[in-house]
């Protein structure tokens, strides 16, 4: 998302971005505080403008001395034995992304991503997440390993229908360059 915040400012100098975190899984826009929003894993919410941007693979995020840590690539399986961290507020992983004979049956949930990261850097439970979270969460406690049998998450763009800032429709377009 980096790209396409830079590429708007280029673009629309007149039109800022005021960003901004809501911990809930619209992303502020179920709540009105927000006009456009990035939403990984969800189709969007009912009344919104959605359109996919692009696909990210999911990564382990482990505590630096975690045993796995060391491995180039994990799976779910070498997971179904760890506590995960879920986080429950707005996370994009559940459970349910395990096969149903080799789900996890212990999980720590948390609300939101400074928490999940603390919970997995402290040791208390590893996480599934984007690989964006890598970039957009940095934590030098943590390690992540690329995660090869989990669905790619998808990335969407929604707005309100009908739009509630003019500008939503033009940064929905430039947004689909970038997929």
């Amino acid at each position: 998302t980096t790209p396409l915040l830079r590429a708007w400012r280029l673009a629309h100098p007149e039109t800022p971005l005021r960003l901004l975190r809501v911990d809930d899984r619209t992303a502020g826009l179920a709540l009105g505080r927000a006009d456009v929003a990035v939403l990984r894993g969800t189709a969007g919410p009912r009344g919104m403008h959605t359109v996919l941007l692009w696909h990210e693979p999911r990564v382990v995020a482990l505590a630096q001395d975690h045993p796995l840590a060391e491995r180039a690539e994990l799976a779910l399986a070498d997971l179904a034995d760890e506590t995960i961290a879920l986080n429950t507020v707005a996370g994009s992983t559940t459970v349910r992304l395990w096969p149903a004979a080799r789900r996890p049956t212990s999980t720590l949930a948390v609300g939101n991503p400074d928490d999940w990261a603390v919970a997995i850097a402290s040791g208390a439970a590893v996480g599934v997440t984007s690989a964006a979270t890598i970039s957009m969460h940095p934590n030098p406690g943590l390690v992540y390993v690329p995660l090869t049998d989990a669905p790619p998450l998808p990335v969407r763009l929604a707005w309100p229908d009908p739009a509630t800032h003019p500008a939503a429709t033009d940064f929905a377009t430039l947004a689909q360059t970038f997929g």
